[in-house]
Formats: C-alpha cells, structure tokens, sequence
C-alpha cells in the first residue's frame, strides 16, 4: 500500500497546482483523475474556448479588414480547421500540465478515485477513450493511504429540469465546446458569462444566435452600464438578445419561452441550444456522507485555510462552490498546499477572496475587480471612456469604458469593456489589493500610446487633473 503526503482527487488547475507546491516543499504527492490531466480547464473550458476565441477574433479581423485598408475579397471559416487548432491546443497544454507533474515527481493514478476513509482512498485503474466521455476499468485496482487528502473534483453544467440533455438539439458548454461543424443557428439559455463567450464565439464564425435571459438585462452580476454597453455591441453584430424571457419548454429543437412582464409565449426554432445557465460542483453524496463531512448542492464547505470539517481533508476549487473561476481555484491549491507542509497552524495562511479579478473574453473583453460598494457615502465613481485614449482611436476598438469606485484616493472596485481590458486591470487589481494611493500611482509616467494609459487616465480625472482628453 503507498503511502503519501497528499492524495489529491482530481488534476484540474486546483488540483495540479496543489500537487506541484507539496512536492516543491518536500511532500510525495500522489495525484488521481478520472479524466484528462488539466480537468475542465484545459479539456473542456478555459483552454478550448480561448482557442477557438482566437480563431473568431481573425474572422472579425479579416471581415472588418477594409477599415483599415486592406480588402479581402472573399472570408471562409474553415471550422473542421478551427476544430483541429483546439484540440491540438488542448492536446499541448495537457501535455504541458503532465510534464510538470512528472518534473516533481508526483505518481498519477488514472482512474476512479472513492475515499473510504481519512487518508484512504482506493483507486479503481482504467483507461480513457480519446473522446473522455467513457473509461474502461482495468481491473488495477490501487489502494492509497495518505496523511492528507484533497478533494478537487470540479464542476459541471448546471441543467434544469425542463431540459433532456439526451436531446440531440440539446448541448451542454462541455459538448458545444468539442462539436467539429459550425452550427447554421445557435439559441443559447442563459445571458451570463459561459453564454456571453459562447454567442460571441459563433456569431463571429458565422451562426446566427439568439440568447434568452431570465432576467430584465444580460451579466446582471456587472455594473448596469457594462450590461448595456455589451448589449448594445452584440446586437449591433446580429446577436438577437431576449431578456426578462423564461424557458418553459425546450423539446425536439422548439423552445417555448414566457416574457416574465407581459406573460406572452413566443415559440424559437433552435436547432442547436446551449444550456448556459451556471455550473454547479460536482457532489459524490454516498462518500461525503459516509466520512460525515459538510456540504451541500453548492460545493465542499471549506474554512479560510481550505479544511474540512473532516482532520486531514481539505477541498480545493470548483469542488468548495466557492468560486469556478481557475486562478481562484489555482491560490487555493496553493494555499492548501502550504497549510498541509506547515509547522504549525500560526505558519498556516488564509484564502482571501476579496481582490479577484473576473474576465468575460467577449468582444471587446470585460474585466470586474473589486467589490462594487453599497454605500456610496465619501465614494467618488468615475467613468472614462475608451473613445479618449489614443491607442484605441489608432487601431479603431473605441467601443467600451472603464470605471471606478474609490474612497479616500484609493481604488475600491473597477469595472471595465474594452479591447485588452484583460491585461490592463491587472494594475488596478494590485492597486485595490496593496491600498495604494492613487496619488502616487498618477504621478508614474505610462508609456504612449498605449492602452494601459486608460488607467492612468482615469485615475487622472478622478482627482480632476486630466490633461489628455475631456468629457
């Protein structure tokens, strides 16, 4: 029987993550995964979308080329192609994640992970299909024993009731992110960010999309000038958007949806639809119950420091419910990590959830950061748009703004759209997170032109100094 410093059950960003820093710190580290190295991230989301991102920004990029100049007399989307970029994508940072592991030592068990007890886990061994839907038991059947086990098995679609998923018009974000022909038409239930990334993913590619949302606006999680900025954009690329409309009925690719204000059914033909209302942890009842350990629908409960209830379990990423975002799950792995190799509990550190910023790669991005606050009392918000900053007049993405809450001259929350907004807000993420003056951050000179200078720019209005542009 092995025996580990850690089993960790799942090889998603929580999980990976959380293998490498026990074994940088000392620790044998065994790592169990049912499915592909790298979990939802690499195989079924982060990794794939983004790729297939790319390859719909190109597609906008060449059907908008005669603004710039340049004509392009014919555009084809090849998408078997598109298809093959993203699985051999996927395919590179799975061999990556493996390579990694591998560097640290740390043994991985392919196969059905089952804790029986507290530092036990038996290991049923099989084979994946290429496709991941279906493993092969082989009959290798490994107990572990450890004196520390970390649950980090993931999430997964969150489908209601109304919903067969066994419908052939019916996909998940897991199977519409693997499908290798473009779709002519594509409804998608859900007006968040999985359903926002997916419309602008193929309406850019060629499909005609609608989206219903339940509620009165999309990204009703943002600030309402991003929802109606975002809103604007979509539609004005074809993307027909239903808001305050209610799914009652989705059978043999015919939708049936109640305006939740006026109470009128309206009948959609969706040939394809995407369920993209949430994601909810992935919850083994039978097991948590047996160890008596705390949970619900929503996730593992965990405390700051990523324990259990349970002495010697500890839970990690989209498996606590607490976040399925991968670099949260990432510093939770982290911080799991170097709690389990700490001396003493006064070594151990806390997860701090209060500076994460959140990206939607629509087109333009949108990035959150911060928590908005309730009470305006001494707050100053300001809102600088995009259209002033001389980067985004030279290369023609004016679309969007960037805002911001502050208090006292420091950064409580921003709030932006933009074109690269996602590599800008790191700035103001460490601003909100270090309680920086932005006194002295106006007073560092920012490189132009530039988009970062939309930073500085509004941190410039925001003590009513701008000097490179009015409002």
């Amino acid at each position: 029987m092995e025996k580990y410093t850690a089993i960790i059950m799942g090889g998603g960003p929580a999980g990976h993550s959380a293998a490498v820093r026990i074994a940088e710190l000392g620790g044998r580290v065994a790592l169990v995964e049912r499915d592909f190295i790298g979990g939802i991230c690499t195989n079924w989301g982060c990794t794939p979308s983004k790729s297939m991102i790319e390859s719909a920004k190109v597609a906008k990029t060449v059907a908008d080329s005669a603004r710039y100049g340049v004509k392009v007399d014919h555009m084809q989307v090849d998408f078997p192609a598109v298809a093959n970029r993203r699985n051999q994508v996927i395919l590179n940072t799975r061999e990556f994640i493996t390579d990694l592991l591998n560097h640290h030592n740390v043994d991985i068990y392919q196969g059905e992970g089952e804790i029986i007890a507290p530092g036990k886990m038996l290991v049923r061994g099989g084979k994946l299909d290429p496709d991941g839907k279906t493993m092969h038991y082989t009959g290798e059947d490994v107990n572990l024993t450890a004196d520390n086990i970390i649950i980090s098995t993931g999430s997964q679609p969150l489908i209601p009731g109304f919903v067969d998923i066994s419908d052939p018009s019916v996909v998940s974000s897991n199977r519409l992110i693997s499908i290798n022909e473009l779709p002519k038409s594509l409804t998608i239930i859900g007006g968040g960010v999985i359903g926002l990334e997916f419309a602008t993913i193929f309406s850019n590619l060629g499909s005609k999309v609608t989206i219903i949302e339940f509620l009165d606006r999309v990204l009703a999680q943002m600030d309402e000038d991003v929802s109606t900025e975002i809103t604007r954009i979509l539609e004005e690329r074809g993307v027909k958007i239903l808001t305050s409309h209610k799914c009652v009925s989705l059978k043999g690719g015919v939708i049936e949806a109640e305006n939740v204000r006026t109470g009128e059914m309206v009948k959609i033909d969706a040939p394809m639809t995407l369920v993209a209302i949430g994601r909810i942890a992935v919850v083994h009842d039978k097991t948590y119950q047996d160890l008596g350990l705390n949970y619900t629908r929503k996730g593992v409960d965990v405390d700051d420091y990523q324990r259990t209830n349970v002495p010697g379990i500890w839970a990690v990423g989209d498996a606590t419910g607490k976040s399925i975002l991968a670099h949260v799950g990432i510093q939770q792995g982290v911080i799991a990590a170097e709690n389990i190799m700490a001396k003493s509990e006064k070594d151990m550190r806390k997860m701090d959830y209060s500076v994460i910023p959140a990206v939607i790669y629509t087109f333009p991005e949108i990035v959150s950061v911060g928590v908005v606050p309730q009470d305006l009392s001494g707050v100053k918000v300001v809102k600088v748009p995009f259209a002033v900053n001389l980067r985004a007049g030279i290369e023609d993405f004016k679309d969007g703004f960037i805002k911001m809450w502050l208090k006292d001259n420091k950064v409580l929350a921003a709030q932006a759209i933009g074109h690269n907004v996602s590599e800008m807000m790191q700035e103001v993420a460490n601003m909100i997170a270090l309680k920086t003056d932005v006194r002295a951050v106006s007073e560092i000179i920012h490189a132009h032109p530039t988009y970062a200078e939309i930073v500085h720019s509004t941190l410039d209005y925001a003590l009513d100094k701008a000097v490179d542009f009015y409002i």
